[in-house]
């Protein structure tokens, strides 16, 4: 580890910047702060990249200058994508609302207000993130956060199908004349299986909302065609069964699926079109291929014209 802390902020905060860098700095923690150690002529993304990944704990100087910065947003998903969360921490300068695409990514990060913790509290809360990295929402596991959507997900899919199966070996042992009994078992299984996948893609986005988004958009689309066959089998049952088409109404469960999917599509646009921003600016290779990583993730959502334009001039 090269550096002790990453401060990541915008140009317009640039003396809050040094007043920290200088605090942080007398207490004898090795700072960056990107006014220093570029050479000219260096790719300018990959750098900060490489210095976050150097660094031990990322200092976000949050407040509406940050929130409207491309290059800082680029500096918070890199850091969420490589560091624990007990590593990350915003220190919120000013009374600014956090836009929704940040939110998704900050809101479970624990952060410190300097309203409540002055400049010169920053070197401990620096040397304690320090001392315990997995400290936070992450509760002491030593799992990468870009990973564990890939370890949760199977586990929580593992629990619905066996809930899914138990039910289903109900519906298959029940007599074969119990029609009616039948179908509402299967009816029942169904509408569990697509509530629990709802719920686990819910609990993914709150343990770690980057690292997890693949593993997100799988389980709401795994719901999404679920509940295509929770509606097949309420179709079947109200043909001798007219009252299960108004006791069973689907379509908050299909808006609340779609609106998940939705607004994960726009996160992750969002995100790919401010690095594509930038790679117009820099024409760095390392923001070309973050902007690529972003768009895939927003086209696993979706189809998106715009988003397949930008990819094909990034893959010239």
């Amino acid at each position: 580890m090269n550096y002790d802390v990453f401060i990541s902020y915008s140009r317009k905060d640039s003396k809050i910047a040094e007043e920290i860098y200088s605090t942080l700095s007398s207490a004898g923690l090795n700072c960056f702060i990107d006014k220093e150690g570029i050479a000219a002529g260096a790719d300018f993304p990959e750098v900060l990249a490489n210095r976050i990944d150097e660094s031990g704990v990322f200092l976000l100087l949050a407040g509406k200058n940050a929130y409207q910065s491309k290059f800082t947003k680029n500096e918070i998903l890199h850091a969420f994508k490589h560091k624990r969360s007990g590593c990350i921490i915003p220190y919120l300068i000013d009374d600014t609302p956090m836009p929704a695409d940040l939110e998704f990514l900050l809101g479970n990060v624990n952060w410190v207000d300097s309203k409540v913790k002055k400049t010169g509290e920053l070197p401990g809360i620096v040397r304690a993130a320090l001392a315990n990295p997995d400290k936070g929402t992450v509760g002491g596991r030593k799992v990468k956060k870009s990973k564990l959507g890939w370890i949760v997900l199977p586990l929580l899919l593992l629990a619905i199908a066996g809930v899914a199966m138990l039910l289903r070996k109900d519906y298959q042992e029940q007599s074969s004349t119990d029609t009616a009994r039948l179908d509402k078992v299967a009816l029942n299984a169904s509408i569990a299986r697509v509530d629990s996948l709802i719920g686990a893609s819910a609990a993914l986005a709150r343990e770690d909302p980057y690292g997890t988004a693949p593993a997100q958009i799988s389980a709401l689309q795994e719901a999404s065609s679920e509940l295509s066959r929770t509606d097949s089998i309420k179709r079947v049952i109200a043909s001798y069964d007219p009252d299960v088409v108004f006791s069973l109404d689907l379509s908050p469960r299909s808006r609340a699926i779609q609106a998940k999917l939705d607004s994960i599509h726009n996160v992750w646009k969002g995100f790919a079109t401010d690095s594509y921003d930038l790679w117009l600016v820099t024409r760095s290779k390392s923001e070309a291929a973050i902007a690529l990583e972003y768009i895939d993730y927003a086209l696993s959502v979706k189809s998106d014209p715009t988003l397949e334009s930008i990819r094909q001039k990034l893959t010239r």
